[in-house]
């Protein structure tokens, strides 16, 4: 079975925006219950930059980073077209070059489960000022996961571990972080959507089987998972 660096570059290279479930008109109804105004904000693992560019759009500061070079390009590529005076920077989540305390709001789409948590969420504790507040959308599982099929999941997305909700708010207390709010949301009850697509021209045949065997998960793990708004303050 093929691991998350063939996955990662499968989204790169067929340049996938908003890759959860619900996309990016979902991410927009959170951010919009958010009062983002004169604050700065860090998207990590910001993909080809469509929520960047949504959040430039009204005209919050927003810091787009991500650990994909082809990611990267395709979202100054996006910046640039649109004249959006914004830049993507290649960067390691779990070890950032920013200074501590520098972001009033962090935003996830998708991202923390496929790292380490016990560096990511230091450091993005880290990087937030006081009162400052994560907002992250991770797959959760139920307690209904075969452990099976977990464990192929966990293999094929090289994720360390797949979190329950009450193991999500665990970890996030456990590195400092308080009120946490956790809100999931049955994949039944998400408005489908299309993500955006921005293929590179050439891409190789076996990125067609990563594609098959991730459809293949997405099948048979789809009631045993359920997507989930984590929100917690520093």
């Amino acid at each position: 079975m093929m691991s998350n660096k063939a996955y990662t570059d499968l989204l790169a290279f067929l340049g996938i925006g908003g890759a959860h479930p619900g996309g990016l008109e979902l991410t927009k109804t959170i951010l919009l219950n958010e009062n983002l105004e004169d604050k700065k904000l860090l998207e990590i693992g910001c993909g080809t930059g469509q929520t960047s560019m949504f959040l430039h759009a009204m005209n919050i500061d927003v810091t787009p980073v991500d650990n994909h070079p082809i990611m990267i390009d395709k979202a100054n590529n996006r910046f640039a077209e649109q004249q959006a005076g914004i830049t993507a920077l290649q960067m390691d989540i779990e070890k950032t070059e920013f200074k501590g305390s520098t972001f009033d709001f962090i935003l996830s789409e998708s991202v923390l489960s496929f790292t380490d948590t016990n560096k990511t969420l230091p450091e993005l504790f880290r990087l937030l000022k006081e009162d400052g507040v994560l907002l992250a959308f991770e797959m959760t599982k139920k307690g209904t996961m075969p452990l099976e099929l977990e464990d192929r999941m966990k293999q094929f997305y090289n994720m360390p571990r797949i979190l329950s909700k009450n193991e999500w708010k665990e970890t996030l207390k456990h590195h400092g972080f308080n009120k946490v709010e956790i809100s999931p949301l049955p994949l039944g009850e998400i408005e489908p959507s299309e993500p955006e697509i921005n293929p590179s021209e050439v891409i190789e045949d076996m990125y067609f089987e990563v594609m098959h065997e991730h459809e293949k998960l997405t099948y048979e793990s789809q009631e045993h998972v359920e997507l989930t708004i984590i929100r917690a303050q520093r």
